[in-house]
């Protein structure tokens, strides 16, 4: 755990000659962020050169998006809004007072930019990261309920992802909720939230039923004991095939503005629709089988979601939700006037609220039975109570935006803004490639037995790489569940990226395989030479050569970072981040001598750990076994 207290920090900083106490600010944490502090000094600095609102000097003062563009950036119009931009810019560069931290700013458009001294970061940095360890990059503040109370308890978040349907295929978009939301939950723990992870099945409704007609008509026990989710699997596409004539003569129809309650009364409708009405019903043989179906697909995804590093505290579902819960709800509506009859069903035409999403169903008009979105709903209510929760995130493909609009429109309707406010669909896009490069009726496992096996064949083409790695089978076991988290988790959330399993197994930039070399070599150099030795004035010295002193500009940014991402939800920024650290890192190796100082050590040490926290982070596994030193 951290031991650096603000008196020992303010001791360290004395003896850098900087002025101590600390400058204070509200925004400032300056114990877990080295940035802050060299923020805190710049916002004095600011406050002494011209009549400044400390608040706003301190706001002023932005992170850099590119090293050659300064470490730090003083926005001049939010510094002092109305003021000729140039007239200050200048007038700041005259008057900037020499300072340990900072070299002279220099003047770009509207910003006035700061480079942190080479000399001083790495006698502040390095002992920081030492101190902080796997700390390091998290802010455990930010999940209090009062930030100046610990003791007030933790934040909590009710976060839903993966959730696939387990009548259909485990499509890319559940692969994509599935490591997105594992991330989020990440990003929320680190910055001291209390998470529930819940994967919420679709388990319930119409696709069961029409699954337990397909079981009837096609199924063997024998063969759901070998493969239970296969058969099941098997048994789905062929019933879903038998109906799909049926399903394109319903459309026709309802496209022609007819009536298709002749059509639903016969064939695989009416048998579909009276299997589920059983279910909720209760009727003992198809609860049953809904209920066997549910707990086959449990076990198999909890093994699934095992070796990708990924757990649940809840497996929810459409069938939990309570039936009471749903009643309630549609009382509520009634009573409010805010859905009404048609055609037999019970819906809201949302459009008479300033929606143009139309019609929300509540209730079906052939069977009376509960909607997606009545069952959704209650979801949300019935966990508010259970979890009393500040926040509640779905994962889920951007195909559900319009569900999730509604959802918080309804909630608002029924006078519950704060618990609307408090539900945020986090989407993605639902493009995905997956299925046209694995082929039809593959199984999730089959994802991860891909990847592992091209990561073997990889690890066989990059010898001198694999040779750092220790056994070529467990290294391609590990690295392959790396490379396929990676790729998920390089592409922004908005953006379609291809389901490469080529490419995500090779050791090119930006991928999982090269992040896990990256971190292996290190590892293997501190074998060598631990980094973890008392450096003289001399070997800080020698770090502020050119490509050492950027790499520690680099890890500097780290908590920003994490706190960028934690902000936007997009694990891609992490992912960008680590990318940045190799490239500065392969920078520093290119001058390498053959023997390692222990500055270099240290300097690789903390590299390391920022390596394996941002890995962590984005849930790949950091941990190898070294195998041939270099």
């Amino acid at each position: 755990m951290p031991t650096l207290s603000t008196a020992d920090l303010e001791s360290s900083l004395g003896g850098l000659d900087l002025n101590v106490p600390l400058p204070q600010f509200d925004a400032a944490n300056v114990l877990d962020n080295p940035l802050d502090i060299c923020r805190s000094y710049l916002a004095e600095i600011l406050c002494s050169l011209i009549e400044c609102d400390p608040t706003v000097a301190y706001n002023s003062i932005q992170p850099s998006n590119n090293l050659e563009n300064g470490d730090l950036v003083i926005i001049l119009p939010r510094l002092c809004p109305g003021a000729k931009v140039n007239e200050l810019g200048f007038d700041l560069q005259k008057k900037f007072p020499p300072c340990p931290l900072f070299g002279l700013p220099f003047l770009d458009g509207v910003h006035l930019r700061i480079m942190l001294m080479p000399e001083t970061l790495p006698r502040l940095l390095l002992p920081f990261i030492s101190d902080r360890k796997e700390a390091y990059g998290c802010d455990l503040n930010i999940g209090l309920n009062d930030s100046l109370l610990p003791e007030s308890g933790r934040k909590r978040l009710v976060i839903e992802f993966s959730s696939p349907t387990i009548t259909k295929d485990f499509e890319g978009k559940h692969l994509r909720s599935t490591i997105i939301g594992a991330c989020i939950s990440k990003m929320h723990q680190i910055m001291g939230w209390d998470v529930t992870k819940i994967n919420y099945l679709g388990d319930w409704g119409k696709p069961i039923g029409l699954l337990g007609v397909g079981f009837e008509k096609f199924g063997s026990e024998e063969a759901l004991q070998v493969d239970p989710i296969g058969h099941l699997l098997q048994v789905n596409h062929k019933i879903t095939e038998e109906f799909a004539p049926e399903e394109a003569e319903h459309k026709r129809i309802r496209d022609e503005k007819g009536d298709t309650a002749e059509l639903e009364n016969q064939g695989l409708y009416a048998e579909r629709n009276a299997f589920f009405k059983k279910m909720e019903d209760k009727n003992e043989e198809a609860f049953a089988f809904s209920k066997r179906v549910r707990d086959l697909n449990i076990n198999y995804y909890t093994q699934l979601y095992a070796r990708l590093g990924i757990s649940f505290d809840e497996y929810s579902g459409e069938s939990q939700v309570s039936e009471d819960t749903m009643n309630e709800i549609e009382k509520l509506l009634k009573d409010k006037g805010i859905c009404e009859e048609k055609d037999g069903a019970l819906l809201i035409d949302l459009r008479k609220h300033g929606m143009k999403s139309g019609a929300g169903i509540i209730r079906d008009r052939s069977s009376g039975s509960s909607t997606y979105l009545l069952r959704d709903l209650a979801a949300v209510l019935e966990r508010s109570r259970k979890f009393e929760f500040e926040k509640m995130i779905f994962v889920v493909a951007a195909d559900h935006n319009v569900h999730f609009s509604r959802v918080c429109k309804i909630l608002e309707l029924l006078d519950m803004p704060g618990l609307a406010n408090k539900v945020q669909h986090v989407n993605f896009s639902e493009v995905s490639k997956m299925k046209e490069k694995l082929g039809a009726e593959y199984q999730p496992n089959e994802i991860i037995d891909q990847c592992q096996l091209a990561m073997l064949e990889s690890l066989k083409a990059e010898e001198e790489k694999a040779q750092l790695l220790g056994d070529l089978g467990e290294a391609a076991k590990r690295m392959g569940i790396n490379a396929l988290l990676a790729q998920e988790l390089s592409a922004r959330r908005g953006n379609e990226h291809p389901f490469d399993i080529s490419g995500m197994t090779s050791f090119k930039p930006g991928t999982g395989p090269d992040l896990q070399y990256w971190y292996a070599k290190l590892c293997s150099i501190l074998k060598q030479q631990p980094g973890n030795a008392k450096l003289s004035t001399e070997d800080y010295d020698s770090l502020a050569e050119e490509d050492h002193a950027n790499l520690l500009r680099v890890l500097a940014q780290y908590p920003d970072v994490t706190h960028a991402a934690y902000r936007s939800l997009e694990p891609a920024t992490i992912m960008a981040y680590l990318v940045s650290v190799t490239e500065q890192l392969a920078f520093c190796f290119e001058e390498a001598k053959n023997n390692v100082t222990p500055a270099e050590a240290a300097l690789y040490e903390a590299t390391r750990q920022v390596l394996e926290n941002g890995m962590s982070l984005l849930g790949l596994t950091p941990a190898v076994q070294v195998g041939q030193d270099l």
